[in-house]
């Protein structure tokens, strides 16, 4: 070893240190808040130097906007631990690893090079070893694929289609390079949290080959495992097998901060399942939500500029209000063809004194939607909501003026053009509840098709997989977790916006017989 050299010990926790040394080609590891698996994606990139020089795997992403904030942030954070430094010229000589740009003349090239324009969404070692960002969102980034492995991040929001139609038939990198025959050779690894969505539950499919695999593999004797690499290794992990790094009462922390939902299921690592009684039935994740779409333009320094299109800039936006004193929700809307799509929703929490509170989070939600949508070519908002914001009273404002009025002058402000289309009375329950479901089940020719974007609706969609049916004889929406749901914005207030739109807009629907319930949302260990 020369001066130069140094080792650097690292100490990865149980579960980490089980994937890394696993010879396993398909991989899934599952993991709640500060599991550890960023770091492991980091750690498995570091040996992939080590024995993979000048191939091409990819880190696949939501969006490229994604990779970028959070994937090669934390990449860089594992790799730093681990003593790989980015080169830079001047200020890291001795670095071994470029992103975004081409890489020295002497470094080693990979087998399969990329052209100039796709460097921009690599990472490149000094052997030649190179790891192509893929964003499902765009097409560009994958063009002519031929790569040695897969690893993706968070990927119960990567659709599977996307990985069957793209990602899997482009594994077919260099069959003569040296590093054929090493048991990662064409893997498939993918690092996730804990699905919130039916269409995420692809994730769980490694496990029960894993438990296949185990059973068949207790029969082999010592010397036929070691010949045999396992196909399979399937690891859930929580904060608790990371707890040596993490602070004693970190856990505790989380579960007096976070809603027991959550908790449970983005901390613990518990799984959504269906059972009756859900007040919005025909909802589904699989068939009700789109994944965030981005469209991307390289300018004439070769920065990629980046811009959401989902919806028409050159179309009016549909706004939908929900009041209460503890939470105020805004939905942002437009139809798109025959789609009612839920483009955003936000949701703002009192803060400040009595009298601060209610008229404060009504301008916060006002001032969050002129900075979001403040460039929309088209300056014309439709208002729909709550008919309780009509109403007057002491405590809506200094000058006495109604939640709408404070609303709509803050985007008058802004230069936007109002429509006022706010209820003046609350429809019933069942209606409301027979039209929903209409809508979702998407029965009638003349009915649009609601599609709720899965990346900026997250609690909205959370709600409406909990909202309940009252199993009295009252028939209505369960509103008690308005009272007792530590995270309010998991409560129902969110999908009474979305009742509010719907039923303005589209109460000519409403077929003349409903139907009965069939599901709600619980969690599973």
């Amino acid at each position: 070893m020369s001066k130069e050299e140094k080792v650097v010990k690292v100490k990865p926790n149980a579960k980490q240190w089980k994937l890394l040394k696993s010879r396993a080609k398909r991989k899934s590891f599952i993991g709640g808040r500060a599991s550890g698996k960023s770091m492991s994606l980091g750690f498995k990139v570091a040996i992939l130097f080590n024995d993979f020089a000048q191939a091409t795997f990819v880190i696949a992403g939501l969006t490229y906007v994604q990779i970028d904030s959070i994937v090669v942030p934390s990449l860089r954070d594992a790799l730093e631990k681990l003593g790989f430094h980015e080169y830079d010229a001047k200020v890291c000589p001795y670095g071994v690893y470029v992103i975004g740009k081409v890489p020295p003349e002497n470094w080693g090239r990979p087998f399969k090079r990329p052209g100039k324009k796709v460097m921009q969404y690599c990472l490149t070692f000094i052997n030649g070893l190179t790891i192509r960002f893929v964003s499902q969102d765009n097409p560009d980034s994958h063009r002519g694929l031929s790569i040695d492995g897969i690893l993706i991040d968070e990927s119960a929001t990567i659709s599977y289609e996307f990985i069957k139609r793209v990602l899997i038939p482009a594994l077919r990198g260099n069959k003569m390079a040296h590093y054929h025959g090493h048991p990662w050779h064409y893997g498939f690894f993918d690092f996730s949290s804990a699905s919130w969505t039916a269409e995420g539950n692809w994730i769980y499919d490694t496990e029960e080959k894993y438990k296949l695999m185990l059973e068949s593999r207790a029969k082999l004797t010592k010397d036929e495992l070691k010949a045999t690499p396992p196909g399979y290794l399937f690891l859930e992990s929580t904060y608790h097998d990371n707890q040596e790094f993490l602070p004693d009462d970190y856990g505790q922390t989380l579960q007096d901060t976070l809603d027991p939902l959550e908790f449970e299921v983005e901390v613990l690592n518990h799984r959504i399942v269906q059972i009756p009684n859900a007040f919005y039935h025909g909802f589904s994740t699989t068939k009700h939500t789109y994944k965030l779409n981005y469209a991307y333009q390289t300018n004439d320094k070769g920065i990629v500029l980046w811009s959401s299109n989902d919806y028409d800039r050159d179309k009016p936006l549909e706004l939908s209000l929900d009041f209460n004193t503890d939470i105020c929700w805004l939905l942002v809307c437009q139809e798109i063809g025959r789609e009612f799509r839920i483009l955003n929703s936000m949701y703002k929490k009192p803060h400040g004194t009595k009298e601060q509170q209610q008229s404060n989070i009504l301008l916060q939600l006002a001032t969050w939607f002129c900075e979001t949508y403040g460039s929309h070519e088209k300056k014309e908002v439709y208002i729909y909501g709550d008919p309780g914001g009509n109403s007057t009273s002491a405590t809506t404002s200094a000058d006495n003026l109604p939640f709408f009025e404070q609303f709509c002058n803050v985007l008058k402000l802004q230069g936007f053009k109002i429509f006022r289309r706010e209820l003046t009375s609350y429809p019933r329950h069942k209606d409301k509840f027979i039209l929903c479901n209409h809508l979702l089940n998407e029965t009638s020719e003349r009915a649009p098709k609601l599609r709720f974007n899965m990346n900026t609706n997250k609690a909205l969609i959370i709600a409406i997989q909990n909202a309940k049916v009252k199993t009295d004889k009252t028939f209505k929406k369960d509103k008690s977790s308005e009272k007792s749901a530590r995270q309010r914005e998991y409560a129902t207030d969110g999908t009474d916006a979305l009742d509010y739109v719907l039923w303005a807009k589209y109460k000519n629907q409403l077929p003349k017989n409903g139907w009965s319930s069939t599901g709600i949302i619980t969690i599973r260990n």
